[in-house]
């Protein structure tokens, strides 16, 4: 028994090699990465909208980034708010460009993983990469808040945006649930719609599981290392909140892809 579960695993090791899984995985989060920047000036610029104050803004984002980057954070935010209004639509076509290579890369991805060729147009698969860059940067700025940074944010409110507290406390209170429920979800439409192929979303249930799973444990393990541990501090300083939100993304790009691997081992033997 056990030698058979070690020949499999050395199988699906071998497969997700050359499926170029890795690869793939990095492209995503790469351009996922890259769209942040624009997507937090943006989203910046649209708080001047809101009762939010500009004072408020100031100590939200001294408190999330590390202290040796203060200087350029307040110099962001000062320029944010002095810049013209006409500024937000380049900046969100800025980021959904860059978001939506990352959305073709999962998709080249999946296609590598069940054996597709892609066939569709092409400015079609830019603005359905658009609709689901959108429906992602919802879905990742979510579960990173709730499940990554959840505690650290939740100390913030507390002290001094005291009327999001009940709104905190109750994400905080059922992200166990929260996350894996808007995973499971979200994944079963990226393996059911990305890939060039026809399937039923019954075929995509192994997959999405283990993505939820995969996604939960991957966050745990984040929020307990930025809750208790300070050595990635000391090795890369002030990018320390960047490279930690970069791996976050790979890991997370990973398990997506690896859940397609599993759909494509699974769909046969259980719902033939």
């Amino acid at each position: 028994m056990i030698k058979k579960i070690f020949h499999k695993a050395i199988d699906v090791s071998e497969e997700v090699g050359k499926d170029h899984v890795g690869a793939y995985a990095a492209q995503s989060a790469y351009f996922f990465m890259l769209c942040m920047i624009p997507i937090i000036l943006l989203l910046l610029t649209l708080v001047q909208f809101t009762p939010v104050t500009k004072a408020d803004v100031m100590t939200a984002v001294v408190q999330v980034f590390p202290s040796s980057v203060d200087s350029l954070i307040v110099s962001i935010v000062n320029q944010v708010y002095n810049q013209s209004m006409g500024i937000i639509p380049v900046t969100a076509l800025v980021a959904l460009w860059s978001a939506g290579k990352g959305v073709l890369a999962m998709t080249s991805g999946l296609n590598c993983i069940y054996g597709c060729h892609e066939t569709r147009n092409y400015v079609f698969l830019r603005i359905r990469s658009t609709i689901y860059t959108v429906l992602f940067i919802v879905v990742i700025l979510l579960l990173l808040v709730v499940s990554v940074f959840g505690n650290t944010l939740n100390i913030f409110i507390t002290g001094h945006v005291k009327f999001l507290k009940p709104v905190a406390d109750w994400l905080i209170e059922r992200r166990a649930v929260i996350t894996p429920v808007v995973m499971m979800g979200f994944s079963l439409l990226i393996y059911k719609f990305l890939p060039n192929r026809k399937d039923t979303f019954r075929r995509q249930i192994p997959g999405s599981v283990f993505t939820a799973v995969a996604w939960m444990v991957i966050s745990w393990v984040f929020s307990v290392y930025v809750d208790i541990f300070r050595g990635f501090s000391d090795m890369y300083g002030s990018l320390t909140t960047i490279v930690l939100i970069m791996l976050w993304l790979y890991c997370c790009m990973y398990s997506i892809l690896l859940g397609g691997e599993l759909n494509k081992l699974t769909a046969d033997k259980m719902f033939s």
